[in-house]
């Protein structure tokens, strides 16, 4: 790779979001992750295309001098970067780095330069019939124990119990009901995003709906 070319690489993995991964990759096994998240993924000149406006290149490999250049510390092998295919293009800005945090959870990776934020919404759950809210909280008193509901207001239930910060709001309309299962901002602590996984797998289970995590991945059985 040229000096010129390797300038301009080291800029973008510094610049991010990165994925870094301590291994090589299968690629094939990488994009089948990555459809967790936009099942229409697929290759795309130097990488992936993801829904309409999102590249993930890669993989790139980070010899010591280009890792040194981009400030990747040692001990990490590939990389890929995601951005928007064009910046003009609105609606998916927030899109890169969802999908970057997402593939690093799944991936043992992490985002360089810096990861998001710790999400208040944990998950959700999109589509299905709606579920009642007694048969809600039957369904969920082994994982939540002392779920209660609580009318808010405009069709807005808010779901909670004292032993856990996990709270499920369900927000109803005319044309579909919809389950977030959130914390509130800020709030970090062992194992709370694995028990929205199942707190939302559970609500999808009983109405047919899809249970998406913070980063917009399908939850399965296996997480």
């Amino acid at each position: 790779m040229g000096l010129f070319s390797d300038f301009f690489l080291a800029r973008r993995l510094r610049k991010g979001p990165t994925l870094l991964l301590p291994y090589v990759p299968d690629p094939a096994s990488v994009l089948e992750v990555v459809r967790l998240h936009a099942p229409d993924a697929r290759p795309y000149g130097d990488g992936l295309r993801v829904g309409g406006n999102v590249r993930l290149r890669g993989p790139i490999a980070l010899p010591p001098g280009l890792a040194a250049r981009a400030g990747i510390p040692a001990g990490w092998q590939t990389a890929y970067v995601a951005g928007n295919i064009d910046d003009e293009e609105g609606g998916e800005y927030d899109r890169p780095m969802a999908l970057a945090a997402g593939l690093a959870e799944r991936l043992n990776g992490t985002v360089h330069p810096r990861g998001p934020e710790p999400p208040a919404d944990l998950a959700e759950v999109t589509g299905g019939r709606p579920v009642p809210v007694a048969e809600l909280v039957a369904a969920l008193a082994g994982e939540l124990p002392g779920l209660t509901a609580r009318a808010v207001a405009g069709g807005i239930t808010v779901l909670s119990c004292g032993a856990s910060p996990v709270e499920i709001v369900v927000e109803e309309d005319e044309d579909e009901t919809g389950y977030s299962v959130c914390v509130d901002d800020g709030v970090r602590g062992p194992g709370l995003a694995e028990t929205a996984r199942r707190v939302a797998l559970t609500i999808a289970a009983r109405g047919g709906g899809t249970a998406r995590d913070h980063n917009g991945f399908l939850i399965h059985e296996t997480g």
